[in-house]
C-alpha cells in the first residue's frame, strides 16, 4: 500500500533540487499522462531502478498521482499525471525561496559536472551567457513566447546515439 504525504511548499521545492525528479516532472509537464516505461524509453540516461525509486517518491509526496492503470504481461501498470497541488506548492512558495533553490539546483548541477573527472567544457559545449536587453513588458512577452516555441521544439525529441541530456536554463531578472 503507497503511503501519501501532503507536501508543505518547502519539501516540494526541496524534492525539486534533485535533478532525476526535476526531470521526470518536466517530463510529465510536457507529455502529459506517461507510464514509467514510457519515460524510461525518452529518459534513457536515468537507470530503470531509480527511475522507479524517484517516481515512486514524487508520488508518495502528492507531487504526481495514478491517473490510470492497465495489466501489462501479469503486472499492474500505472500511468501518472501531475497533482494539481504540486503548481499549488510552487505558487504559494515565497518567491524569493523559489528562485533561491532554483540557484542552488543550477549550482549543484554544476558542481556535479565539474567534480567528474569527465569534465571537458568545451566538447560538452557548456555556455553561459548574460545579455542584458531593454524591452518593454509586451516585448518581452514576445521574446518569452519566442524562447517556449523554441524549445517546446525540441523537447519531444527521441533518445538517439547523437542524442544526450542538456540542462537549458533561462534565467530573467532586473537590472
Amino acid at each position: 500500500m503507497s503511503r501519501k504525504k501532503e507536501s508543505t511548499a518547502y519539501e516540494t521545492q526541496r524534492l525539486l533540487l534533485n535533478q532525476v525528479r526535476h526531470r521526470i516532472l518536466q517530463y510529465i509537464n510536457h507529455h502529459g499522462n506517461v507510464t514509467v516505461r514510457e519515460m524510461g524509453d525518452a529518459l534513457r540516461d536515468i537507470p530503470q531502478a531509480t527511475l522507479y525509486r524517484q517516481v515512486k517518491l514524487l508520488s508518495e509526496n502528492g507531487l504526481i498521482r495514478v491517473c490510470g492503470e492497465r495489466q501489462v504481461r501479469g503486472t499492474l501498470e500505472h500511468t501518472y499525471t501531475l497533482d494539481g497541488r504540486l503548481t499549488d506548492d510552487i505558487a504559494s512558495a515565497n518567491g524569493d525561496t523559489s528562485v533561491q533553490f532554483t540557484l542552488l539546483s543550477i549550482a549543484q548541477d554544476f558542481a556535479d559536472y565539474y567534480s567528474g573527472k569527465d569534465a571537458d567544457p568545451g566538447r560538452d559545449m557548456l555556455d553561459v551567457s548574460s545579455t542584458p536587453m531593454l524591452l518593454s513588458d509586451e516585448e518581452f512577452a514576445e521574446y518569452m513566447a519566442g524562447v517556449k516555441d523554441l524549445t517546446s521544439r525540441y523537447m519531444g525529441n527521441r533518445p538517439s546515439s547523437e542524442r544526450r541530456a542538456r540542462r537549458v536554463t533561462l534565467i530573467s531578472s532586473p537590472t
